[in-house]
């Protein structure tokens, strides 16, 4: 009796660790093609960049977005690229502030890039990709 007891307490915790393969749902009649490929135009070369919801508002989160797609671009013309962004937080009397630094290094041997933004998609929860090509 003892043995069929421990068996069913092991079966139990098993199962209760057993790993499900959970994939996300995609409605692929409601996402841009081009958000899974963007060479779905025969563009050379393409990318995505995306942002979630940005704290300066939505043209700081697609610009956001588009700078990303441009450095995937540029990295894809052998470009290096370094992007450093700082955070301040401080006190001001009672008021809680923060500023944010950016600065980009860029690293060419005379490559000219020029991009065209094909098309800017909003997600449900609120995150932008920018599909931006190579001219």
């Amino acid at each position: 009796m003892f043995k069929l007891i421990s068996f069913i307490i092991t079966l139990i915790i098993l199962q209760g660790c057993q790993t499900q393969n959970i994939t996300p749902k995609i409605n692929n009649n409601n996402i841009p093609k081009w958000l899974l490929n963007p060479y779905i135009d025969g563009d050379s070369i393409a990318a995505i960049g995306c942002s979630q919801i940005h704290f300066n508002g939505i043209a700081a989160q697609k610009d956001l977005a588009i700078s990303r797609a441009i450095d995937r671009i540029a990295a894809q013309n052998k470009v290096i690229i370094e992007n450093v962004t700082y955070r301040e937080t401080y006190l001001e009397g009672n008021t809680k502030n923060s500023n944010l630094k950016s600065s980009s290094l860029h690293t060419v041997d005379n490559v000219k890039i020029s991009t065209k933004i094909k098309e800017i998609y909003t997600k449900p929860d609120g995150e932008i990709c920018a599909w931006v090509v190579q001219k």
